[in-house]
C-alpha cells in the first residue's frame, strides 16, 4: 500500500470517528434541549399557580375555624 493510500485510510478513520463524537455532542445538546423544556413548562405551572388567588372564600374560613364567643 502506498503512502497516498495509507493517508487517505487514516483521513477515512478520521471523518468516522468525527461522526461518531458529532452524534454523541448531538444525543447530549438534544437530552439538554428536553431538560429545558421539561423546567420551563414546571416553571409556567408554577408562575401560573402563584398567580392564582387562593384566599378561601369568607364564608368557607367560618367553617374550618368557627369562631366560638
Amino acid at each position: 500500500m502506498g503512502e497516498v493510500e495509507k493517508v487517505q485510510e487514516q483521513m477515512k478513520a478520521d471523518t468516522e470517528a468525527l461522526k461518531e463524537q458529532m452524534a454523541t455532542m448531538m444525543e447530549a445538546m438534544m437530552s439538554i434541549k428536553e431538560i429545558m423544556e421539561v423546567n420551563a413548562a414546571a416553571i409556567a405551572t408554577t408562575s401560573t399557580i402563584v398567580e392564582m388567588d387562593l384566599t378561601p372564600p369568607y364564608g368557607l374560613n367560618q367553617i374550618i375555624q368557627p369562631q366560638i364567643w
